[in-house]
């Protein structure tokens, strides 16, 4: 919940978007940028005084927005002040198109970028493969991802 909500000031669009700086947040690091874990009132204290943990790996743009959408005060939060659409972290995306339903998505398909870590994928077209039908991994997420992947993680080995 938004530091407003928690201290019960009311419930306004401020808190929608704050709601976004949450998701947005755990979509690109995992977790809460706030104290998530069982006791109420670190998690309260967390939110209400503390700052967002947004980690330096992050792209500039994304620690950007995120910081702007978790602003503690609501008057000053992106979505409630200035438009969401003209923060940098959304330059590459054509507004018009997505509207009129006429934007492509991104895609990168993911079996090459498993192939070029090893990663074998089996012969038989039915077999059972959680990757199966996953066809989209982000520029970002997956230099990232690389990184991290050990070397001799395969999905299948070829006989």
């Amino acid at each position: 919940m938004a530091p407003e909500v928690l201290r019960k000031r009311g419930y306004g669009t401020a808190m929608d978007w704050w709601r976004l700086g949450i998701v947005v947040s755990e979509m690109a690091t995992g977790h809460s940028p706030f104290y998530s874990g069982s006791v109420s009132k670190m998690a309260y204290r967390a939110i209400t005084k503390g700052e967002p943990e947004i980690p330096s790996w992050l792209d500039a743009d994304m620690q950007d927005l995120i910081k702007k959408l978790l602003c503690k005060t609501p008057q000053k939060r992106l979505g409630v002040t200035g438009n969401i659409r003209e923060h940098p972290f959304f330059t590459t995306i054509g507004w018009e198109d997505l509207e009129e339903r006429r934007a492509q998505p991104q895609l990168i398909s993911f079996r090459p970028v498993l192939e070029k870590h090893l990663m074998q994928w089996p012969e038989e077209k039915n077999a059972l493969n959680p990757m199966v039908g996953f066809n989209y991994v982000s520029p970002s997420w997956a230099r990232m991802s690389l990184c991290q992947l050990p070397r001799t993680l395969c999905l299948q080995t070829r006989t």
